[in-house]
């Protein structure tokens, strides 16, 4: 297996570390009281699913960190390849993040995490559409005969 990281893996694996560190950064900033973050936003009723933006992200990332530095083969999963399913997490995380924006916060300013997650799942389905590239480029992505 070549050891050279391409772009692609590098941005899927930054875009979910970064994305999973936004989780804990205040994801909303309401008029009174203190900022929540992704992890403990009862009143916004953002817990679970604000956090699954940060989870798949890092699943995406782990995924692909796995398969780089461990050499793990997943070859097909329920008749997905590696790079399928790292582009449908990374699709979901940017899809939720983007529901967000359009959400009404009760009157809260979203925070830096938020920003910062919806930031690293466009990052996340920009490395994932670049990891399809490259590995269709070296015949072995999706798309190859």
């Amino acid at each position: 297996m070549d050891n050279k990281i391409t772009p692609g893996e590098i941005v899927v694996m930054a875009a979910g570390a970064v994305g999973f560190i936004a989780t804990f950064l205040p994801f909303a900033d309401p008029p009174f009281g203190d900022s929540v973050n992704a992890w403990e936003g009862d009143f916004f009723g953002f817990f679970p699913i604000t956090t699954l933006i940060g989870i798949y992200l890092l699943v995406a990332g782990g995924l692909v960190a796995l398969n780089k530095f461990a050499n793990m083969n997943f070859g097909s999963v329920l008749g997905f390849t590696l790079v399928q399913i790292v582009f449908a997490l990374t699709f979901f995380a940017a899809i939720q993040a983007i529901g967000y924006l359009l959400a009404e916060f009760s009157g809260a300013d979203r925070g830096i995490g938020y920003w910062l997650m919806l930031l690293s799942a466009i990052a996340g389905v920009v490395g994932a559409v670049l990891l399809t590239n490259e590995r269709r480029a070296a015949g072995t992505g999706p798309g190859t005969v």
